[in-house]
């Protein structure tokens, strides 16, 4: 208020000098007058607009926060140096979807979106155009306006928020040639922008790294593009304007000399709305892709023995759980190896010594085990492994076993040697349940297991098992008496006649394995059969019944008066059809046994041939040309894939009990059957129905016109001793006379 009525005040005796400047001495009375009548004008005149400004000053506070909460652009307003929130009206809210109090515990900063660049707040010539994240994560471009002021004593900035996503998409979408220059005008670090035409003709070159491409923007301008670079520049930079010009944008990574450029190329449209040029703007990361590399390996690599640390283990971890829940890979284990002697070694020959020890230990766990993957460190003297396809506690076992066994060995350091003893804990992931378990509860799992192991006398390893139940303790010890078993050649073969329906007459037989526990009888197939299959067992026990079998035969056919050689169908797993030199030892399986061909038939389940159909067929067809055929058992249990009937050398399908237990009450079954045997009947293949235990299955099988069967009707598999009667018996009686009834074990 002072200051405007010194204003006035200061008018009048502006007047008073301009009369006394154009007035001669002495002044004329009347001049005077007239000054001082111009000094009270003034002061009138600013008594009047002083009031004035008086009642706007009180209007002034309520119309700014007027013009603050109602305006329809969000504003806000933050501290100058902290950035932090202060104020924001009901448009900002809004926008962004925070509320008041959720605002002022924001930073400016907090909400940049991903392409977010600092470098948006340096353009004095524009508004900064930002890319900012609302709360629900939508990206917003936006324009700031900024203005400098004082909010509540504090140095403040006062933001005015324009959304211009819409115009910069339109503006991307058309871009002109005023917008290029801008966009090439701008002063990116150690990069090149380059223009050409659809010509490949240079138009515009410049950047600060023009000199990595040994030219100058005057010999690059006004040339084609194999003018203007280097070849082996040309070679690359060619195909992908080739691209920008035909209307597409990307951004790649690419090798040039010893640097690496960061690529975006993007097509630039005329008025018409065609692409006229492309712009490929390359912009030199060596530096930074150095700077990644390092910050990735002091992330996922111990500093000290440059082993990959506990966090890479876990996201390894993660991976394999991943990828076994997938069904992608097999179930594992995991080892967990605590130094004993670390702590020893450091004290007495110092911090280095121990180190090389764990870098030592380390190196001879991988060449030992042949790891693909490293062993990592994942505490102070504490390493750990991943095993794939090792899920049984016995296997984990022989290789802590072995592990034991390697380190015994001196390790030697600097021309000393060191011992490494060390305690293992092992968790097995051997159940999908187990794959549903977190990376660092299995690391903790085999953690504990390996205390246990300490703090027992005399164990050096353990597994890990929680809750332990009867039923997995059992589980455990039929596994070893299964390979005791083995060992031992405690199993016996039965076999179960195949006879043709149509005269029922015998035409061969099925081996079934059969094992007489000695604690607990006769165990059915449906117990160890899995846990063999689970252990890698099964391929051994698939040799010894082939082989078993095979010499059986030979001497039944001696005594066999049959029209065709008797046949011998055995049953093998997916373990034996991939094992290494599979087709020679089935070859010398046969010489030895002197098999005519067409007389052992291999059955093979469903699921073993869909696991890998392409790779399949070069293991079978190899075998089918031995002279030996084959069967698809359990077929239609829902695995099989009808096309591979069509490419895969298969003789014989088997119809699953299932089918053939409800036949005579299931019409749908009844309707399978019947499909299936006209499916074998259009392909030539043989079928033969099993689990055949009524007559009217039998009715019913023989009307749709199966030719073979098999099942307790005719008779239970028997031990090989019996197999002579039962061949007599089909020579004098066959399977339907009154004086050979249907025996039924």
């Amino acid at each position: 208020m002072l200051r405007l009525i010194g204003g006035y005040l200061g008018l009048g005796m502006v007047a008073i000098a301009i009369i006394l400047a154009l007035s001669p001495l002495p002044l004329d009375f009347q001049h005077l007058f007239l000054g001082w009548g111009i000094i009270g004008a003034s002061g009138a005149l600013g008594y009047g607009l002083m009031g004035r400004w008086v009642q706007q000053l009180n209007q002034q506070q309520n119309y700014i926060d007027y013009l603050f909460g109602e305006n329809p652009f969000p504003v806000w307003v933050c501290h100058r140096d902290t950035e932090q929130f202060l104020a924001v009206n009901r448009a900002a809210m809004a926008t962004y979807g925070y509320s008041e109090a959720e605002f002022l515990q924001l930073r400016l900063g907090d909400l940049n979106g991903d392409r977010y660049s600092a470098d948006g707040y340096a353009n004095a010539d524009h508004p900064p155009q930002l890319y900012h994240r609302t709360r629900t994560g939508q990206e917003l471009t936006v324009e700031l306006t900024q203005i400098a002021c004082y909010y509540q004593n504090q140095p403040a900035q006062l933001m005015i928020v324009q959304d211009v996503t819409v115009q910069q998409q339109t503006a991307l979408a058309l871009q002109n040639q005023k917008v290029q220059y801008r966009i090439l005008a701008n002063n990116v670090p150690s990069s090149v922008v380059l223009l050409f035409d659809r010509d490949l003709y240079c138009t515009f070159a410049a950047g600060t790294d023009l000199q990595s491409f040994s030219r100058d923007h005057h010999s690059l301008e006004g040339r084609t593009l194999a003018e203007a670079l280097p070849p082996e520049i040309q070679a690359c930079f060619e195909p992908l304007h080739h691209r920008a010009l035909e209307g597409e944008s990307f951004t790649l990574e690419l090798p040039l000399h010893d640097r690496i450029y960061l690529m975006s190329l993007l097509p630039i449209y005329d008025a018409r709305g065609e692409v006229s040029q492309a712009m490929s703007i390359a912009q030199d990361i060596t530096e930074r892709k150095r700077l990644e590399a390092q910050l990735h390996r002091s992330a996922f690599y111990d500093p000290v023995t440059q082993l990959p640390n506990k966090t890479w283990f876990l996201e390894h971890l993660q991976l394999q759980l991943t990828c076994c829940q997938a069904g992608k890979t097999g179930f594992f284990s995991v080892f967990f190896l605590e130094l004993e002697r670390f702590n020893s070694v450091k004290y007495s020959l110092g911090h280095s010594w121990a180190v090389q020890m764990m870098v030592a230990t380390a190196e001879r766990l991988v060449s030992c085990l042949n790891l693909a993957d490293p062993v990592a460190r994942v505490g102070d003297h504490s390493l750990a492994l991943l095993l794939t396809n090792l899920y049984t506690p016995l296997d984990a076992t022989a290789i802590a076993e072995y592990i034991h066994q390697q380190l015994n060995q001196p390790l030697e350091i600097d021309s000393q040697e060191l011992f490494s003893s060390v305690a293992i804990g092992i968790a097995v992931i051997d159940t999908p349940d187990r794959t549903e378990q977190s990376p660092e509860d299995v690391l903790q799992a085999a953690d504990t297991a390996m205390n246990y192991a300490r703090t027992q006398e005399g164990v050096n390893h353990a597994i890990f098992a929680p809750q332990m139940s009867e039923a997995a303790a059992a589980r455990f010890v039929l596994e070893a008496d299964l390979r005791g078993a083995i060992q031992s050649q405690a199993f016996e073969v039965h076999y179960q006649p195949i006879i043709a329906l149509e005269n029922l007459k015998l035409i061969g037989f099925e081996a079934l394995m059969r094992w007489q526990h000695p604690r607990h009888g006769w165990i059915d197939p449906s117990r160890f059969i899995p846990v063999a299959e689970e252990t890698g067992l099964m391929g051994l026990i698939d040799w010894w019944i082939l082989g078993e079998a095979c010499r059986q035969l030979a001497q039944w056919q001696k005594q066999w008066h049959g029209p065709q050689p008797l046949l011998l169908s055995v049953n093998v797993s997916g373990a034996l059809l991939n094992q290494f030199g599979l087709r020679d030892r089935l070859r010398q399986v046969i010489l030895t046994n002197h098999i005519p061909r067409g007389s052992l038939k291999l059955e093979i389940t469903e699921p073993v041939l869909m696991q890998h159909p392409s790779a399949i067929q070069t293991i079978l067809d190899p075998i089918h040309n031995l002279g030996i055929k084959l069967a698809v058992d359990d077929f239609g249990t829902g695995y099989s894939c009808l096309e591979s009937l069509y490419h895969l050398p298969i003789d014989t399908i088997k119809i699953d009990p299932s089918f053939i237990r409800d036949m005579e009450h299931n019409a749908d079954h009844l309707e399978m059957i019947r499909m299936m045997l006209n499916l074998a009947q259009s392909l030539n293949i043989e079928v033969t129905a099993e689990g055949i235990e009524t007559p009217g299955q039998l009715a019913g099988l023989r009307s749709l016109a199966c030719r073979y069967g098999q099942g307790y009707l005719f008779h239970a598999p028997v031990p090989a001793a019996q197999v002579l009667g039962l061949i007599e018996r089909d020579r004098l009686w066959g399977w339907q006379s009154d004086n050979s009834p249907f025996p039924v074990e």
